[in-house]
């Protein structure tokens, strides 16, 4: 039995947006890092999009996370394992006076993969599903954007994430 794992939604999200013209859209693409309070430290691959024909400062950011958790179990055989996939709409704040700063807020789903470890037997897989709050910075320079972001999850990972990374064009 073949399972699915997050590559199949990053391809049906692909599929989705890609309606629109590409000439109307600006996709940057680049890494992160993130911490969380339950999930410890992550690295992982964010794409975002931007959606002219809805408004303008308007996009859609994905977001992989694959996180190093301690599992805090006591057992130094077992491991847990803990990834995010993330699928945000974001909306840029206009500010006039500040040029470089440009502040966002948004909010979107995630799915969540853990195994954890149980007393020598099987991993037990679970999925989870929930949503994220999302508000953040980003500094558009020339050639690149670096942003930082708080995400917070309600159900699925249940944890707040602070994540920093760069965009290229």
């Amino acid at each position: 039995m073949r399972r699915s794992g997050p590559g199949s939604l990053v391809v049906l999200f692909g599929v989705v947006l890609c309606g629109a013209p590409l000439a109307a859209q600006e996709v940057k693409a680049g890494g992160q890092v993130t911490f969380g309070d339950d999930a410890d430290f992550g690295i992982g691959p964010r794409v975002q999009m931007s959606l002219p024909w809805i408004a303008p400062g308007i996009r859609v950011a994905g977001s992989f996370d694959y996180f190093f958790p301690d599992s805090g179990l006591g057992d130094p055989g077992g491991d847990y394992d803990y990834h995010e996939l993330n699928f945000n709409v974001l909306g840029d704040l206009s500010f006039r006076d500040v040029t470089n700063l440009v502040p966002y807020v948004g909010g979107g789903l995630n799915v969540v993969w853990q195994s954890v470890p149980s007393d020598g037997a099987a991993d037990p897989d679970e999925r989870l599903f929930g949503m994220n709050l999302v508000a953040g910075f980003r500094f558009p320079l020339e050639g690149f954007t670096p942003f930082v972001e708080a995400r917070y999850e309600l159900e699925g990972g249940q944890q707040l994430l602070i994540a920093g990374g760069i965009l290229l064009p």
